[in-house]
Protein backbone atom coordinates (compact mmCIF):
# COMPACT_ATOMS: atom_id res chain seq x y z
CA UNK A 1 0.00 0.00 0.00
CA UNK A 2 2.81 1.94 1.06
CA UNK A 3 4.68 1.49 -2.34
CA UNK A 4 1.53 2.67 -4.26
CA UNK A 5 0.67 5.52 -2.51
CA UNK A 6 4.68 6.73 -3.12
CA UNK A 7 3.93 5.17 -6.52
CA UNK A 8 1.16 7.67 -7.10
CA UNK A 9 2.81 10.44 -5.28
CA UNK A 10 5.36 10.67 -8.23
CA UNK A 11 2.94 10.42 -10.84
CA UNK A 12 1.45 13.40 -9.83
CA UNK A 13 4.70 15.25 -8.96
CA UNK A 14 5.64 14.61 -12.33
CA UNK A 15 2.37 15.33 -13.96
CA UNK A 16 2.41 18.56 -11.83
CA UNK A 17 6.40 19.08 -13.63
CA UNK A 18 4.75 18.63 -17.08
CA UNK A 19 2.51 21.13 -16.41
CA UNK A 20 5.14 23.72 -15.42
CA UNK A 21 7.15 23.12 -18.02
CA UNK A 22 3.84 23.73 -20.42
CA UNK A 23 2.92 27.01 -18.68
CA UNK A 24 6.66 28.01 -18.53
CA UNK A 25 6.79 27.63 -22.04
CA UNK A 26 3.50 28.67 -22.66
CA UNK A 27 5.21 32.04 -21.12
CA UNK A 28 7.51 32.23 -24.47
CA UNK A 29 7.13 35.36 -26.26
CA UNK A 30 8.92 34.42 -29.85
CA UNK A 31 9.24 31.57 -31.75
CA UNK A 32 13.36 31.68 -30.40
CA UNK A 33 11.84 31.22 -26.86
CA UNK A 34 9.49 28.40 -27.46
CA UNK A 35 12.31 26.03 -29.21
CA UNK A 36 14.79 26.49 -26.44
CA UNK A 37 11.90 26.27 -23.70
CA UNK A 38 10.82 22.62 -25.43
CA UNK A 39 14.37 21.86 -26.49
CA UNK A 40 15.32 22.48 -22.75
CA UNK A 41 12.44 20.22 -21.58
CA UNK A 42 13.43 17.50 -23.38
CA UNK A 43 16.91 17.45 -22.42
CA UNK A 44 16.12 17.72 -19.00
CA UNK A 45 13.73 14.99 -19.11
CA UNK A 46 15.93 12.88 -21.34
CA UNK A 47 18.17 13.50 -18.49
CA UNK A 48 15.66 12.42 -15.75
CA UNK A 49 14.61 9.01 -17.81
CA UNK A 50 18.34 7.96 -17.65
CA UNK A 51 18.90 8.38 -14.26
CA UNK A 52 15.71 6.92 -13.32
CA UNK A 53 16.55 3.60 -15.73
CA UNK A 54 19.51 3.21 -13.95
CA UNK A 55 18.21 3.75 -10.81
CA UNK A 56 15.73 0.79 -11.81
CA UNK A 57 18.20 -1.10 -12.64
CA UNK A 58 19.50 -1.03 -9.22
CA UNK A 59 16.48 -1.65 -7.42
CA UNK A 60 15.77 -4.84 -9.89
CA UNK A 61 19.30 -6.04 -8.74
CA UNK A 62 18.71 -5.87 -5.43
CA UNK A 63 15.66 -7.30 -5.50
CA UNK A 64 17.11 -10.42 -7.23
CA UNK A 65 20.24 -10.64 -5.55
CA UNK A 66 19.76 -13.90 -4.58
CA UNK A 67 18.39 -15.13 -8.01
CA UNK A 68 21.04 -14.34 -10.62
CA UNK A 69 19.15 -16.46 -12.99
CA UNK A 70 15.80 -14.20 -12.26
CA UNK A 71 18.32 -11.25 -12.39
CA UNK A 72 19.40 -11.62 -16.18
CA UNK A 73 15.90 -12.40 -17.06
CA UNK A 74 14.62 -9.37 -15.49
CA UNK A 75 17.53 -7.33 -17.15
CA UNK A 76 17.00 -8.74 -20.57
CA UNK A 77 13.02 -7.87 -20.76
CA UNK A 78 13.42 -4.58 -19.05
CA UNK A 79 16.06 -3.37 -22.00
CA UNK A 80 14.24 -5.18 -24.75
CA UNK A 81 11.10 -3.25 -23.23
CA UNK A 82 13.17 -0.03 -23.45
CA UNK A 83 14.41 -0.38 -26.73
CA UNK A 84 10.79 -1.13 -27.94
CA UNK A 85 9.54 1.84 -25.35
CA UNK A 86 12.35 4.27 -27.58
CA UNK A 87 11.15 2.82 -30.96
CA UNK A 88 7.65 4.04 -30.08
CA UNK A 89 8.23 7.34 -28.29
CA UNK A 90 10.00 8.28 -31.30
CA UNK A 91 7.50 7.32 -33.78
CA UNK A 92 4.98 8.82 -31.50
CA UNK A 93 6.79 12.29 -31.31
CA UNK A 94 7.03 12.14 -35.49
CA UNK A 95 3.30 11.12 -36.01
CA UNK A 96 2.66 14.38 -33.21
CA UNK A 97 4.98 16.29 -35.76
CA UNK A 98 3.58 15.26 -39.21
CA UNK A 99 1.79 18.40 -40.55
CA UNK A 100 5.15 20.50 -39.64
CA UNK A 101 7.87 20.63 -42.30
CA UNK A 102 10.63 18.22 -41.02
CA UNK A 103 13.18 21.00 -41.70
CA UNK A 104 11.49 23.69 -39.91
CA UNK A 105 11.72 24.69 -35.80
CA UNK A 106 8.30 24.15 -35.49
CA UNK A 107 8.62 20.26 -36.27
CA UNK A 108 11.76 20.31 -33.99
CA UNK A 109 9.82 21.80 -31.15
CA UNK A 110 6.67 19.80 -31.51
CA UNK A 111 8.99 16.92 -31.19
CA UNK A 112 10.92 18.00 -28.01
CA UNK A 113 7.35 18.89 -26.30
CA UNK A 114 5.98 15.37 -27.52
CA UNK A 115 9.58 13.70 -26.17
CA UNK A 116 9.38 15.52 -22.89
CA UNK A 117 5.83 14.20 -22.33
CA UNK A 118 6.58 10.30 -23.34
CA UNK A 119 9.66 10.56 -21.17
CA UNK A 120 8.04 11.87 -18.22
CA UNK A 121 5.39 9.36 -18.60
CA UNK A 122 7.80 6.51 -18.57
CA UNK A 123 10.05 8.00 -15.46
CA UNK A 124 6.44 7.27 -13.49
CA UNK A 125 6.28 3.78 -15.06
CA UNK A 126 9.98 3.29 -14.50
CA UNK A 127 9.92 4.66 -10.53
CA UNK A 128 8.01 1.39 -10.02
CA UNK A 129 9.65 -0.98 -11.11
CA UNK A 130 10.81 -3.82 -9.72
CA UNK A 131 6.82 -4.51 -10.06
CA UNK A 132 5.68 -6.67 -7.17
Amino acid sequence: MKKHILSMAGLLLLTCSYAYAEDNCSAAQTDAEINSCWAKEKNSAERELNSEYASAKQRIAQAYTTHKALLAQYNAVLLDSQRGWLKYRDNQCKLEAFMADEQSAAYASLVDQCTARIDRERIAQLKSMPYE
